[in-house]
């Protein structure tokens, strides 16, 4: 009987041991107020109910982390000022969060109000207070956490906002990280995770803008987690250390996990798994179920018209051309509504595809999620080749068009212009052209920042993309289909 007691004892004693070598951190970002599971190819995918009915079959100790952009995206997040996505994140017990470029999208009052709501900490060692020349008080540069008796350090940097919030400014990353790496190491913490809300590889930025170049030089860091360019990234290793991104709407979580040595106690390892939220596998937790239903605005469920056809938002591989089916039917849309020469959207704000079948306003809003409204810009046509050219990546361009048909050649790794034609003719220089976008554009936002420099622009109507887009599918009861492609082609 003491024989047996005694092995029982010693199991016990190692299991513990091993358990303490471990150490798991889920990680989201750039969630857009995706609360509830969608249809995608067949499944019920994602949501908050089912990412809490995932955390709930873990059995270890754990670090839930979002990466930012959780307020802004969806109907129900812009009605509530993006509170009820703070609201989802406290049920779910998140420890910490960073703030991405699309936090302030309702305003400066409703972005404290938010902080002040969290139940979680905000990281975000650049998010100064203008005004008393330190951090916003809502925020702290790092925390350490104590999970499965390791001491976790995690440092957040947050993302320069998509619109103005005076006495807020977002400072340099890499002045903010230094100082707060600093600080966090004379902690003795066993692993160090950056918690950010800039990408691996953003497709607007060279990689001297990356988190690889963040980090560059610095000493200490074991784990970088990043978003913003909505990307997938897995064990991803650099110099030794590990990057992950976790993609967008809340479709997946990143579990990263953090091996250490069982003699020594030293950080050994870290690796990464891409887990998708199926709502079928992980079924629904009812009380996360009940909340989001609660909240959920039952008529945007409704249908208002179909697709005919599925109408991607991404160009098929290997196609040839970089345009997207949606984003050459939204401009197509703007070019005929504001009479202009060449309709132009950015290929970031449109975000999700058109399955084929019914489309209810809630899958609009979900492809079309910022309120921007339709501007009219004239330009000369030497800006334009200029807009152009510094839009194109190697498979990719960042603007989609109506009006103008591109060809383009990729070499040593630039992009150099074969031909533009507007309307059928070769672009002139000189001549001065009306573009239709959204405001977002017009003003110099993001990939528009060319635009800044252009006076000549006007407001053309006070409905929002989305209504107008909206408007437009009522109005073909027949069903919509996908545009004309092959506008912008690389050629060898």
């Amino acid at each position: 009987m003491l024989r047996r007691f005694v092995a029982l004892l010693c199991a016990l004693f190692l299991s513990g041991l091993a358990a303490a070598a471990t150490v798991n951190v889920f990680h989201t970002s750039d969630t857009h107020g995706f609360y509830f599971p969608r249809k995608i190819n067949g499944k019920n995918i994602g949501g908050f109910s089912a990412l809490k009915a995932f955390l709930q079959q873990q059995k270890d100790p754990y670090l839930l982390l979002d990466g930012g952009d959780f307020t802004s995206g969806t109907y129900e997040a812009k009605q509530s000022n993006g509170n009820l996505s703070v609201q989802f994140m406290n049920k779910l017990g998140y420890a910490a969060a960073t703030i991405g470029n699309h936090e302030n999208d309702f305003g400066k009052a409703n972005l404290l109000k938010n902080m002040d709501s969290a139940n979680f900490d905000i990281l975000a060692a650049n998010m100064h207070d203008t005004v008393e020349k330190d951090l916003v008080k809502q925020v702290k540069p790092f925390k350490t956490y104590m999970v499965n008796g390791k001491k976790i350090a995690i440092i957040g940097l947050a993302k320069e906002f998509s619109t103005k919030a005076d006495g807020i400014r977002i400072s340099g990353e890499r002045k903010a990280l230094k100082k707060a790496l600093y600080q966090a190491r004379l902690q003795n913490p066993d692993a160090v995770i950056l918690l950010t809300h800039s990408s691996l590889k953003d497709d607007k930025h060279t990689d001297e803008y990356s988190n690889l170049s963040l980090i560059k030089g610095l000493e200490g860091i074991n784990v970088v987690l990043g978003g913003h360019a909505h990307k997938v990234f897995q064990n991803v290793y650099k110099d030794g250390v590990l990057f992950v991104e976790s993609g967008t709407a809340l479709t997946h979580v990143s579990r990263i996990t953090l091996e250490f040595d069982d003699e020594t106690g030293k950080f050994k390892s870290a690796r990464s798994e891409f887990i998708e939220l199926d709502a079928d596998k992980y079924p629904q937790d009812p009380y996360i179920q009940e909340f989001a239903e609660t909240n959920r605005a039952k008529y945007m469920d409704k249908p208002i018209g179909k697709a005919s056809q599925t109408i991607y938002n991404y160009a098929p591989k290997n196609a040839g051309y970089v345009d997207s089916p949606m984003g050459n039917l939204f401009a197509d849309l703007v070019k005929k509504h504001t009479g202009a020469d060449i309709g132009l959207q950015n290929t970031g704000g449109v975000r999700e595809t058109l399955n084929k079948g019914d489309i209810t306003t809630r899958m609009i809003y979900q492809t079309f999620p910022f309120p921007n409204k339709l501007y009219v810009v004239k330009v000369k046509g030497d800006f334009l080749k200029k807009l152009v050219l510094r839009s194109l990546k190697e498979n990719k361009s960042l603007f989609q068009y109506s009006g103008l048909e591109v060809k383009y050649r990729f070499k040593h790794k630039r992009p150099e212009i074969v031909s533009i034609k507007v309307n059928g003719e070769e672009l002139d220089p000189q001549k001065t052209y009306v573009i239709g976008t959204n405001d977002h554009i017009a003003k110099g936002g993001s990939e528009g920042y060319m635009f800044k420099k252009i006076t000549d622009k006007s407001l053309y109507s006070k409905k929002t993309i989305t209504e107008l887009f909206a408007d437009w599918v009522k109005a073909n009861p027949a069903g919509i289909k996908p545009a004309k492609n092959g506008r912008i082609v690389k050629v060898d």
